[in-house]
């Protein structure tokens, strides 16, 4: 896992999301990292912290439950 600088130079395949948020960083003149981690993604704490390294935060994972009847 590898850190890059701005937007990835080749978006093809990326989540419309993930393409309009690089637009909006671009737009507001911020510069931000970014890392790419497919071959592993994030759903469990283990991998989070794989990711905390690379890019040199702590990362809190959050978990959102509701009943059945979603109240």
């Amino acid at each position: 896992m590898e850190l890059y600088k701005g937007r990835p130079a080749d978006v093809s395949g990326r989540l419309e999301r993930e393409i309009r948020t690089y637009d909006l960083l671009d737009r507001l003149g911020m510069t931000y990292w970014r890392t790419d981690h497919a071959d592993m993604p994030a759903g469990n704490m283990e991998a989070c912290n794989a990711v905390d390294a690379v890019l040199g935060v702590l990362i809190c994972k959050n978990l959102f439950l509701c009943n059945r009847q979603r109240t």
